[in-house]
This record gives C-alpha cells, structure tokens and sequence, in this order.
C-alpha cells in the first residue's frame, strides 16, 4: 500500500501586506503626478555696459560738432546702439510673456520697437537712434499698465527722458545722456522681468 504523503499547507500572505504595497504605489504616483512644478527665478538682466566718455579736446576734428555743421549721425558702433541692442531680446521676451501678449497696446508697441531697432541690428549707420530709444520707453510703459500700477512714476519718466535724446551719440553729453536712459530701462525692465505679483 503506497503512503501518502501530507505537505503542510503553505500560508498565503498576509491581506494587510497586499493592501500597504497598493498603497504605497498610490502614494509615489500621486507624488509625480501631482507635486508643483518647480518655479525658476527670473533672470537677472545685466545693466548696460558704461559707455566710454571721451574728453572733448581728444575727439577727431570730423567728429566734434561746430556751429557751421550739424553733428553727423551716431556710427554703428556707438555705444548707445550697442546697449540699446543688448537689451532688446529681453525687452521683446517681456512683451511676449503669456499674461502680457494678448494686450493689444503691448502687442503694438512690441511691433512699433521691433520695427525701429530692425535697421540698427542690420547695423545701418543711416539708422536712426532715437525711434528705438523712444519706441524702448513706450513699450516699457505699455507693459507697466497692463500689469505694473505701482510702477507708473518711473515708467513715465523714463518716456519724458527718451523725448529729451537728441539720437545722437557722438559727444561726451550725449554718450552721458544716452547711457544715464539705457541705465534706468535695465533697471525698469529687470523689475518687470518678475511676475506681477512678486512686484505688487
């Protein structure tokens, strides 16, 4: 007669291990799936470059302004230009931002700077220098009322500054003025660079 053999019977695992396991899954896939974006600090936008004041007695002859003549227009290389195009990217980046695009005066004014700084990019020495100077302030200001109330008084004055540039850049004053202008964009565009309500 054959023997049987009796295996004890294996015990199933315990129903509180399966349930903590299905647990813990939920709880690492709502950590992904619902845990805040990082939030990445706004940039910091450097301050144009100081522009380099020559002596008026050490200017070349052609280019000191006499009574007889007017002073000749700012060359390509003026550092104005230069500044003025450093920072045009952020400007442009500012207007475009979700919450300010859709504004029509900010749309417009985007195009209006976008248009006046186009030929001093393509480095045309015949381009003038004060419609992008001018066309900087307004957009600035456009973006401070849409979004920037408490900023009304500097955007405003920085407009009433850039209607006091001649467009020049070849005189030590002028070169003074025109980076005293750009100084203070950098600085009104670098607060705008943050969202509204880490300025309010």
């Amino acid at each position: 007669m054959a023997e049987l053999r009796i295996q004890p019977k294996k015990s199933a695992p315990s129903p509180w291990l399966l349930v903590a396991l299905v647990v813990l899954v939920l709880a690492a896939a709502a950590y992904f799936f619902l845990r805040p974006d990082p939030v990445e600090p706004p940039a910091v936008l450097p301050a144009p470059a100081a522009s380099p004041v020559t002596p008026s007695d050490s200017l070349p002859a052609a280019t000191a302004p006499t009574a007889a003549a007017p002073a000749a227009p700012d060359s390509a290389a003026s550092p104005a230009r230069a500044g003025l195009l450093r920072l045009s990217p952020a400007l442009v980046q500012v207007a475009d931002r979700a919450d300010l695009r859709e504004d029509a005066t900010v749309r417009e004014q985007r195009d209006n700077f976008t248009s006046a700084t186009a030929r001093l990019a393509d480095g045309d020495p015949q381009a003038g220098l004060r419609p992008g100077l001018a066309a900087a302030a307004n957009l600035l200001l456009a973006v401070q009322q849409k979004g920037y109330p408490n900023l009304e008084t500097e955007a405003n004055a920085l407009v009433l500054q850039a209607s006091q540039l001649s467009g020049r850049d070849a005189t030590p004053a002028e070169q003074a003025q025109n980076h005293a202008f750009l100084t203070q964009l950098a600085n009104l565009l670098n607060t705008m660079s943050y969202p509204t309500r880490d300025v309010l």
